[in-house]
Formats: C-alpha cells, sequence, structure tokens
C-alpha cells in the first residue's frame, strides 16, 4: 500500500473515531426531558432578561402552540419559553429562552414579528376565537401554527382587540384636538358696529370745533 493511501485511511479512522467520542459524549451528558425525548445541546438563543421589553400588547399573556402543546408567555414585545421542548431533534428549548422578538401591533387584531428557532418573519391574525393565527417565512420552509391563549394580561383590552373595535396605532387623538365643549356664556365671534372705528384707524372727533385727537 502506497503512503499516500496509508494516510488516507488514517485520516478517515481518526476522523471516525473523533465523531464517535463525540457522539457518545453528547448522549452521555444528554438528559432526558419533554416525555422521553434527548436533544444534546441547549438551542443558541437568548434568554428573556437579555432582550429587553418595548411597548405592552394587547395579546400580553400565556399561550399554547398548538402543533407541539407547548406554552410561551408573550410579554412586551418578545414571546418566551415556559415549557422546555426539543427542535429540530438536536436542540433544547429551556424555559425564559426567547422564541419570538420585535413583535409590534400593525392593525386591530394584526401582528408582526420574528420567529428565532424558525428563523423567519411572521405574522399573526387573532381570529374570532381569540387564538392567534400565525404564518412564518422560516429559513428552511415555510410554517404556521395556532396560539392558544390560557391567560391574558388584561382582559377587557383583549376583548376589545379580538372584537375589532380596538383602535388602530396612531389613531388616538392628540391632547388637544378633542372639540371643545359649547359655552352658551361664551359668544361666537363678535360682530362689530359699523360706526365703531377699527383699531388701525385714528378715531374721529365728536365735535369740529375742538381741538383734533391724537390718533395713538
Amino acid at each position: 500500500m502506497s503512503n499516500s493511501r496509508r494516510s488516507q485511511c488514517r485520516f478517515f479512522l481518526s476522523g471516525l473515531c473523533a465523531f464517535g467520542l463525540l457522539l457518545g459524549t453528547s448522549q452521555a451528558q444528554a438528559k432526558p426531558f419533554d416525555g422521553g425525548q434527548i436533544a444534546q445541546i441547549p438551542a443558541f438563543l437568548p434568554m428573556s432578561t437579555a432582550v429587553p421589553m418595548t411597548e405592552k400588547l394587547p395579546i400580553d399573556g400565556e399561550w399554547i402552540i398548538s402543533t407541539i402543546g407547548k406554552r410561551i408567555r408573550i410579554e412586551a414585545g418578545r414571546a418566551y419559553a415556559i415549557d422546555p421542548w426539543a427542535h429540530l431533534f438536536m436542540l433544547q428549548i429551556q424555559p425564559s429562552m426567547v422564541v419570538i422578538k420585535d413583535m409590534r401591533r400593525t392593525g386591530p387584531g394584526a401582528y408582526s414579528g420574528y420567529d428565532l428557532p424558525l428563523m423567519g418573519t411572521l405574522t399573526g391574525r387573532l381570529q374570532a376565537d381569540g387564538s392567534l393565527s400565525v404564518s412564518v417565512r422560516g429559513a428552511l420552509m415555510p410554517a404556521q401554527y395556532t396560539l392558544i391563549p390560557v391567560r391574558v394580561d388584561d382582559q377587557l383590552t383583549f376583548d376589545l382587540e379580538k372584537s375589532g373595535q380596538s383602535n388602530e396605532p396612531g389613531d388616538e387623538p392628540e391632547p388637544g384636538d378633542s372639540p371643545q365643549p359649547w359655552d352658551p356664556q361664551q359668544p361666537d365671534d363678535p360682530v362689530p358696529f359699523p360706526d365703531e372705528p377699527g383699531l388701525d384707524q385714528p378715531p374721529v372727533n365728536p365735535d369740529p370745533r375742538e381741538a383734533p385727537v391724537s390718533p395713538w
């Protein structure tokens, strides 16, 4: 066997041994969770403490992802995991890991954001039954799922949003824009008397025999 052939064989066997050692170590260190599923490494996701909150939303509260039956919490512009689950069989999404960021309200019952595990922008539409229908333009493929409400932070605001009675962003009146109540004691624009001299005209002498009156 030539020297180059021996080198190729040694390289292949070394790589195979290293892969087997790495796999064995990962399996040995992995902890079963989520009903017996095993995920080798934590997902590369930020924790909720690392993602600042923005403005509160009518949908803030606890929700269940319909496709996997796991709970998340939407809170002021981001959503983080409450329950753990395995993503792509190898990644372990842990509690408090942020799964959706940059959530904002785009209209009555309409929301947008970025799904971190699926690596794509999402759009959500609040349904009449209170669920949130979500579509994601994922990096691998498009995905759809439904968020089912468990409890919301502000039930009254959520009910108004669900019924479509909530104002759109930017529709709120500016301070001072509201019409003032009519005051019967306050007359409308006063009309000057015809014989009343204007403010910019000198007064007329009542008696031409008197000395002229200074206009200013």
